[in-house]
Order: C-alpha cells, then sequence, then structure tokens
C-alpha cells in the first residue's frame, strides 16, 4: 500500500474490533474509531439521527461492527435494544454514507449465520435461502436491510454473516473456559445440532481480504469450512484442555438456565460453508476445530 488509507471502524473497542484494528495499522492502514453513542456527544447515536459526517467523508471503508450484545436476557426491553442497534444503527450509517460528496469504496458490515433460520439441516453456502423465522434471523434480516442504502448509493457492500468466534479473551468460548478446565464440560441438548464457527485470527484476515478484494460484494459466510457437531465441539475442546467432557446439559435445563437466548443460540442447528471465500482463493490459517482451538487457548 503506497498511501495510507483511513478506515472508519464501529465497534473498536470490542473483541474482533480490537483485534482488526491492530491488523488494520500493521497493514498501514489509518483506524479511526467511530463510537455508538446513547448519550452525550458522539460519533454516531442511532437513538436521535446524530452523525459525524466529516469523519467519515473520504474515508476508503466503513467497517461496522457495533451492536448491543447478545448475550443477555431477552426480556422485551433487551430484544428492542439488539434490534435497534443493528437495524438504526445500520441504517443511519449506510444512509450517510450513500448521501457523502466522497464516498467510500467499501462498507463491511456485520451479520450473522442466523440468516438462514434456527435449525437447518442442509450444508448453508451464501446461496442458501434465507429464513426470518425467530429472534436472531428477524434481526439479521433488518441488520442486512439495513445495508441497501449504500449499496444502492453505488457503495460495495460486503454482509458478514458471523458465527461463534473463537478467542479466551472474549465471547462464548471464554464463557465455556472455565467449566471445561475443571472437567464439567460436556454436549448440550443432545449434542446432535451442528456449529459453525471461526478463529479470531482467520475472521480478521477474511475481513481484510475482503476490505482489499474489490470483487467481493453482498453475503460473506464468515465461518471455518468444517463445521461440527455440538457433541463433537465439546469432546474436542476438552481434548485440547486434557480434561474429561462428557457431562451433558438436557435442553430442558438450558432453557431453563437461558430462555430463549439460549434456545436460538446454542440449541441453533446450522452448518455454515463459506463457499465465496474458498471459491475466491481465500485460505483459512486453522480449518479445523482442534487447531483453532489450541491457538485461542494459547496452546
Amino acid at each position: 500500500m503506497t498511501a495510507r488509507r483511513r478506515i472508519i471502524l464501529t465497534g473498536a473497542t470490542g473483541l474482533i474490533g480490537s483485534a482488526l484494528s491492530l491488523r488494520l495499522t500493521t497493514l498501514g492502514y489509518e483506524v479511526i474509531p467511530f463510537r455508538s453513542r446513547h448519550d452525550g456527544p458522539g460519533d454516531f447515536n442511532h437513538l436521535t439521527g446524530q452523525i459525524d459526517r466529516a469523519v467519515l467523508e473520504g474515508a476508503y471503508a466503513v467497517i461496522h461492527l457495533a451492536g448491543e450484545s447478545i448475550a443477555q436476557g431477552w426480556n422485551a426491553a433487551a430484544k428492542e435494544r439488539i434490534m435497534a442497534s443493528r437495524r438504526d444503527g445500520t441504517l443511519l450509517l449506510a444512509r450517510t454514507l450513500a448521501e457523502l460528496k466522497h464516498k467510500p469504496e467499501v462498507f463491511i458490515s456485520m451479520s450473522g449465520i442466523n440468516r438462514y433460520g434456527l435449525h437447518r439441516k442442509e450444508i448453508l453456502d451464501e446461496t442458501a435461502a434465507v429464513s426470518a423465522e425467530g429472534f436472531l434471523p428477524a434481526v439479521t434480516e433488518a441488520w442486512e436491510n439495513a445495508t441497501l442504502a449504500a449499496t444502492e448509493g453505488g457503495i460495495r457492500t460486503v454482509l458478514l454473516r458471523t458465527s461463534l468466534v473463537l478467542s479466551a479473551t472474549g465471547g462464548g468460548l471464554r464463557k465455556m473456559l472455565p467449566a471445561f478446565r475443571l472437567g464439567l464440560g460436556g454436549p448440550i441438548g443432545g449434542g446432535l445440532q451442528h456449529m459453525s464457527w471461526i478463529g479470531l485470527p482467520d475472521l480478521v484476515e477474511l475481513i481484510v481480504w475482503a476490505l482489499e478484494n474489490q470483487t467481493i460484494r453482498g453475503p460473506l459466510n464468515a465461518v471455518a469450512p468444517q463445521p461440527v457437531t455440538q457433541a463433537e465441539f465439546a469432546r474436542t475442546l476438552g481434548s485440547v484442555l486434557r480434561r474429561p467432557s462428557f457431562l451433558p446439559m438436557p435442553a430442558w435445563a438450558l432453557s431453563l438456565l437461558f430462555g430463549q437466548m439460549g434456545r436460538e443460540t446454542i440449541l441453533g442447528d446450522l452448518a455454515g460453508h463459506p463457499a465465496v471465500a474458498l471459491d475466491g482463493g481465500f485460505r483459512f490459517a486453522k480449518p479445523d476445530l482442534a487447531s483453532a482451538l489450541r491457538q485461542a487457548i494459547g496452546e
């Protein structure tokens, strides 16, 4: 890269954003964090419609990772916060980018593998039918639809359909590790449901690849090429930690503990396949679960 190009990054302090910001900086990009604020002055506020256009003007790319945490109790207020942060925040960004005099070349927006639904038995590449049945599918539908203003404004738009991101410092794996390290982990809800996953370093490299590859637009499954069942995940994590992993948790117990959030996340059954990435020449450094888990926990 011959000159520094400005990247506007929302969610810059999160698990993915922190790692991505560091990687982009090492590649010579200038990374500008763009904060989502609910009160006071800030870069953008989906509740009021306030947004700092001057910061966005002339940027090479906008990467949008911000959103209310999914990992919380899903009462009515929480559901509205989750939906609004993704739908309204993305719409505010997309509409503003389309109106700029100097538009970014690319808009990369997070989405989720739940765009395909909650329970599917087939392998799901980017050509698979989508669904809005369930809360998370409805959220991802609204999330992706909110980017249409950028697409219609002539901006190359990439929709990152993410899954479980493997990192010992955050996300779902961090929450699992204490129980598994004590030998108290095991299959959940029978363990036959498929899980899509990706290592954090591979996800960061995939985002950079999508940023720099001008032919990539539309849905991009941000998943490793080898989905596993939940039982296989538990067994592999136990093996990597050298701990037993056979204590089951029935579906009813998970539902009692986490309600709808647990049913739609941990009990979901989705086997994503990264066809666009693989066909486009992207190569995963850690395509198998065992190696990705070893990398994530530092072994």
